[in-house]
């Protein structure tokens, strides 16, 4: 039998009801629920995370570049290196400009695969309402965006390394010797901010399609482990 019908969606609200809806998603995923299920819910968490995410990565390309000429990619020669360095600039800043774009996209390709897993499990939801919880969602993620632009800073000149730019938050802090790349992957995808994400968004979609927690689990698993294979399988080919 399927789930409960879902609620039409409410008119939008003011941007003061927003911003405090946006923040109920750290804390409070039923409360956070009454406003994904509004029009236009998922603009402003959209456009905040969007905008943070290009102004970090922007500023971070000066030290991207000093990295990479203290330690230079795949093998390449200070010599190449220089020759290539005014294409590399040109594209991570088009890189880091339409990063937007790019998270507006996988955004929407996670709410496909929620919806998915929604009409395999006979849960009741729209890709609208999916779209907007993986929006206010993406916002956990930006609060890890900004923990990393943090570190960087107060590092400043000791980093001497691309590698170096994504400080990690997860269990590979403390298991660096003696594991390899593909398990230390593994650990540093489950930082305590996806951790985080991973509970909000189950208990945000129990409550979203009147399911049980169990359940609502269940079906935002492919969500976030499509990411932790992804990182892993990237982890098989450096090694």
């Amino acid at each position: 039998m399927s789930e409960n019908p879902v609620p039409a969606p409410e008119e939008a609200a003011g941007f003061g009801e927003q911003l405090s809806g946006m923040l109920n998603i750290f804390i409070d995923p039923a409360a956070a629920v009454k406003q994904i299920r509004r029009k236009l819910s998922w603009l402003w968490p959209l456009l905040i995370v969007g905008v943070v995410t290009a102004t970090l990565g922007y500023l971070n390309i000066p030290l991207a570049i000093r990295a990479m000429q203290m330690n230079p990619p795949g093998g390449m020669t200070g010599e190449q290196l220089e020759r290539s360095m005014g294409i590399i600039q040109t594209m991570q800043k088009v890189g880091v400009l339409a990063s937007p774009v790019i998270m507006a996209g996988m955004l929407a390709l996670g709410a496909a695969i929620l919806l998915g897993s929604c009409s395999v499990l006979g849960m009741r939801a729209t890709f609208r309402d999916l779209f907007s919880l993986a929006c206010h969602g993406s916002l956990i993620g930006m609060l890890q965006t900004i923990a990393g632009f943090v570190v960087i800073r107060m590092k400043g000149d000791e980093i001497q390394t691309v590698e170096e730019l994504r400080p990690s938050f997860g269990l590979g802090l403390f298991f660096h010797e003696g594991i390899g790349k593909p398990a230390l992957a593994a650990m540093d995808y489950f930082s305590i901010f996806t951790i985080w994400y991973i509970v909000i968004l189950s208990l945000a979609l129990a409550v979203l399609t009147g399911s049980s927690k169990g359940k609502a689990f269940a079906a935002a698993a492919p969500a976030w482990l499509i990411g932790l294979l992804i990182l892993v399988g990237i982890s098989f080919l450096q090694r």
